[in-house]
Order: C-alpha cells, then sequence, then structure tokens
C-alpha cells in the first residue's frame, strides 16, 4: 500500500506541476495579448498630426528611392504615394484621408528641391 500512496503523490504533484505551468501560459498569453491590442489602440488613437507626421517621414524616405530611380517625374510620384501606401497599410492607417495632403506635400517637396538645385 506503501508504493501506491508513493506513485500517487508523485502524479499528483505532477498534474499539479501541469496545471501551475498551463496557468503560467495562459497569463503570458494573454498579458501579450492585451500588450499587442493596446498597441492597435495606440496607434489608431493617435491624433491626425502625429499620423501626418509618420506619412510625411514616410514620403521622405520613399522620395529619396524614387529619386534614385530611372523613372520619370510621374512615376517616381507614384512610386512615392504606392510606397507610403504600403506602409500605411502595414501600420493600420488608412491614407485615404491623408491622400489630397501627400500629394500637395511630394509637389511642394519636389519644387523646394527643383529651386535649391538652381
Amino acid at each position: 500500500m506503501h508504493l501506491f500512496t508513493v506513485d500517487w503523490l508523485t502524479t499528483a504533484q505532477g498534474v499539479l506541476s501541469l496545471i501551475t505551468g498551463l496557468v503560467g501560459l495562459i497569463g503570458t498569453g494573454i498579458g501579450a495579448f492585451f500588450a499587442i491590442k493596446n498597441f492597435i489602440v495606440a496607434t489608431k488613437t493617435k491624433k491626425a498630426s502625429e499620423i501626418w507626421n509618420m506619412i510625411m517621414s514616410m514620403a521622405d524616405a520613399a522620395m529619396k528611392e524614387a529619386e534614385a530611380s530611372l523613372k520619370s517625374g510621374e512615376d517616381k510620384k507614384k512610386m512615392v504615394i504606392d510606397a507610403v501606401d504600403a506602409g500605411c497599410k502595414a501600420a493600420g492607417i488608412d491614407l485615404s484621408a491623408f491622400l489630397n495632403q501627400l500629394n500637395s506635400y511630394i509637389d511642394q517637396t519636389i519644387s523646394f528641391v527643383n529651386q535649391m538645385k538652381k
């Protein structure tokens, strides 16, 4: 009978360890879920000015890449808009609200650079 009690205790300790481990994993998973959810909410609740600043940064980087390409002016502009659109989609940002502003920003930047080159 003593041998049965030892096996039962070992099995019970193993089950308790398994349950404790599972609870820890579930807690970690829930924590990670809420961290990701908070990041998404924070991104979506950014002010329009903060989002616009991110869009301008993406546009600046894309314009540098486009300038190095051998494409024409309109093709470069499309390349920039496509790159910014892809970046916005990846960040969960709707670019449509900023599209007119982006077009103006690109045109103004090109105009400024062309004036500086003279």
